[in-house]
C-alpha cells in the first residue's frame, strides 16, 4: 500500500525512509544514514546516487571530518518528504479505520515498545546514540489524536459488517 503512494512521487520505501530520517535529524554522513535506515551502506551510496540525481539530496562535506560528506535534504526533497508524508497519512487512516482513538494509541504504544526492543537488541543492550526514525509512530499518533476529535465510535458489533 505504501509503494503505490510513494511510486508517482518517485519515491521507493528506503527512498523515503532516507528522506524521513533526514527530516528528524538533520544531516547525517552516510555510514550515519545507513545505521539509522538499517540500510547496507553499498546499497547507501547507490541510493543516494538516485536520490541525489532527482534534487532530493545533496551531499556536503563534513566540516568536522574531511574524509566524509553529509548528507542534506534540498528544498525539494523537504517538499518531497512532506508530500509523501501526507500521502502515507492518508493511507494509514484508511487502514486504521476500524480502530478507535485508543485503540489506534494502544498500537503506537505497543510499536514503540517493540521498536525500542529492537533497538536494545540491535545495541547490544547498550543505550544507542544514534537517530531512531520515529515519523511513522509519530504519524500513528497524530492520527488517533485526530480520531480523537471526531468523537466517539460505534462498538465493533454495532458498526456495519461485510462478508469476508
Amino acid at each position: 500500500m505504501a509503494t503505490e503512494r510513494l511510486e508517482p512521487l518517485g519515491l521507493s520505501p528506503r527512498a523515503w525512509g532516507v528522506l524521513s530520517t533526514l527530516v528528524e535529524s538533520g544531516p547525517l554522513t552516510q555510514i550515519q544514514l545507513a545505521t539509522a535506515t538499517a540500510t547496507d551502506r553499498t546499497a547507501m551510496v547507490y541510493l543516494l546516487d538516485e536520490l541525489e540525481r532527482q534534487g532530493l539530496v545533496e551531499r556536503m562535506p563534513n566540516p568536522g571530518d574531511r574524509r566524509s560528506y553529509l548528507i542534506h535534504l534540498t528544498p525539494q526533497g523537504t517538499q518531497t518528504q512532506r508530500k509523501a508524508a501526507a500521502e502515507l497519512a492518508t493511507q494509514a487512516d484508511t487502514l486504521l479505520k476500524p480502530l478507535a482513538a485508543a485503540e489506534r494509541r494502544q498500537l503506537v504504544d505497543l510499536l514503540t515498545r517493540i521498536a525500542d526492543h529492537w533497538d536494545e537488541l540491535n545495541s547490544g543492550g547498550a543505550a544507542k546514540g544514534g537517530v531512531r526514525p520515529a515519523q511513522a509512530l509519530q504519524a500513528l499518533k497524530n492520527l488517533a489524536d485526530a480520531a480523537e476529535h471526531e468523537g466517539p465510535r460505534p462498538p465493533a458489533g454495532k458498526r456495519g459488517s461485510r462478508p469476508r
